[in-house]
């Protein structure tokens, strides 16, 4: 259905009999089901699902690869924080062969 005072595409609304043109403002009333109305507001409700769809799948989307990125940064710190008490331990190792070796020359002179 087309607005009788711009002529702009219009989606009409089944469950209002009062319809305003969003190009130009016009009041239009409409009082009786016809394919062209029936066809604007099925055409409005699958426009309305299918965007809210896409909507929920993107923010599912986005939202998984937040967990996947922050599950990432989690493993990096904790190989990291593994990484440092490995080398703490290797030089504490260190650290007493070294104690090791002096008490036994002390022991053995």
């Amino acid at each position: 259905m087309n607005c009788p005072h711009c002529g702009a595409a219009l989606v009409i609304d089944q469950l209002k009999q009062v319809k305003y043109c969003p190009y130009c403002g016009a009041e239009i009333e409409i009082k009786e089901e016809t394919p062209e109305t029936v066809a604007g507001a099925i055409h409005g409700i699958a426009k309305t699902f299918f965007n809210q769809t896409a909507d929920k799948i993107r923010y599912n989307r986005d939202h998984a690869a937040e967990i996947a990125e922050q599950k990432r940064r989690e493993k990096d710190e904790e190989a990291k924080r593994t990484r440092k008490i490995m080398v703490g331990m290797f030089a504490a190792m260190g650290v007493v062969m070294v104690v090791m070796m002096v008490v036994m020359r002390l022991i053995g002179e």
